[in-house]
């Protein structure tokens, strides 16, 4: 940008598409939070009844890399999302 502030009117909407991409990005967490507890249950029940190799190890795995990796998306959006508010609090500051 050539020093002009963007308009409040634009930051917000963005503060919007980024809120909505964290909302989205929750719901994909607990998604696969309640995935990952169903396979401890099954893990739970394999133990119970001593079946030695897990069939399910695998898709544990990809679950767990999937979960780390989303968490990894959550925390960027929130860091998006704080410039945001800092760049709306800026624009505010220099209107009064």
């Amino acid at each position: 940008m050539s020093g002009q502030s963007r308009s409040i009117e634009a930051i917000l909407k963005d503060r919007l598409e980024v809120t909505l991409q964290i909302a989205e990005a929750n719901t994909t967490q607990l998604r696969l939070n309640q995935k990952a507890s169903g396979m401890m249950v099954l893990d739970l029940k394999d133990e119970r009844d001593g079946v030695a190799d897990s069939a399910h190890e695998d898709e544990q795995a990809r679950n767990d890399a999937a979960r780390d990796a989303n968490l990894n998306k959550i925390t960027d959006l929130e860091k998006k999302l704080s410039a945001l508010d800092e760049e709306l609090e800026t624009v505010i500051t220099k209107e009064r």
